[in-house]
């Protein structure tokens, strides 16, 4: 029942990052990236469940104030504060995007299929869930054109790596898993602040307008 509940909410996940690509406003798409953590937590919960590790109760207890509270309130923080157009630009449109999700998901479990994970795996249908969810998220980085949009591909890349790691290795050690949540907020820090610096030279943060730049 463990393992059923652990690949439930890692395919709710993967259904949030394939969510991400048909949201068009801003405070939508960071409301579902914190869902998506929530989901997450949960899973990687019940993954410390089926193996008894302190280190996963502790994985999924950071994962949620980190990814669930402190990140999405920092990003709303930014949108409110800078003033960002609020309406999505993308590259390629929504249903394009979704039917491309579709390959993307097929491809995952096809190269999940050719490789072969030994060892005691709690649910092996996770790594292609997972490979699915760092996938889309690095689709989404590529289609979308702002800034903020970008930074949530990334981190739902993130997620994606980091609950193929819970699932595949049983976690990884305390100190390594703290110093990896550390990494993960800073970098949201930055590029919060990265995202100041192109709203403030080029009053947008379409990242496309990049290229209009001159000396």
């Amino acid at each position: 029942m463990v393992k059923f509940l652990v690949e439930f909410f890692g395919a709710l996940s993967l259904f949030i990052a394939i969510a991400q690509l048909s949201s068009n406003r801003l405070n939508l798409s960071i409301k579902i990236y914190q869902l998506q953590s929530l989901f997450l937590s949960i899973s990687i919960l019940f993954i410390g469940i089926t193996f008894n590790e302190f280190e996963l109760y502790l994985s999924a207890f950071l994962n949620f104030i980190i990814k669930t509270i402190l990140i999405p309130y920092l990003l709303f923080k930014v949108v409110e504060k800078m003033r960002l157009d609020r309406e999505i630009s993308v590259y390629i449109g929504i249903t394009n995007s979704l039917l491309i999700s579709i390959l993307i998901i097929i491809l995952s479990f096809y190269i999940s299929i050719k490789i072969d994970i030994s060892g005691e795996v709690v649910a092996k249908q996770i790594f292609p869930l997972s490979l699915g969810i760092i996938l889309i998220g690095l689709f989404t980085m590529i289609v979308r054109k702002k800034a903020l949009s970008q930074i949530l591909g990334f981190l739902t890349m993130e997620n994606g790596i980091f609950l193929a790691g819970s699932s595949l290795t049983k976690g990884m050690p305390m100190i390594v898993e703290i110093g990896i949540f550390f990494d993960v907020f800073v970098g949201a820090l930055m590029a919060a602040i990265f995202v100041f610096q192109i709203k403030t030279t080029i009053d947008s943060i379409d990242t496309s307008k990049l290229s209009n730049l001159r000396e």
